[in-house]
């Protein structure tokens, strides 16, 4: 029997469902606080590529289990605008 290639799975910091890491958005915390598309650097968390995602992003208090760090509203919702541009549905 074959063994299936281990795809890791993370889970949208908005809807909260489970997604292959392939799927979603890689947004980390900057030392300054501001969010960031980064595949690479600082503390992390990930979204899916759709609208809904990112607004319930905004709403929810789970971001700081996800960042270890209090994130402002303003800086998320610059996230959204930066995001809006990147990825238009």
């Amino acid at each position: 029997m074959a063994r299936r290639a281990y795809e890791p799975e993370r889970t949208c910091l908005g809807c909260g469902r489970k997604d292959k890491q392939a799927r979603l958005i890689r947004v980390a915390v900057s030392r300054e606080g501001a969010l960031k598309v980064d595949r690479f650097s600082g503390r992390g968390g990930y979204l899916h590529s759709a609208r809904g995602c990112w607004e319930d992003f905004v709403k929810r208090k789970s971001h700081f289990r996800a960042f270890r760090a209090d994130i402002s509203r303003s800086a998320r919702e610059k996230l959204i605008e930066e995001l809006s541009e990147k990825y238009r549905e």
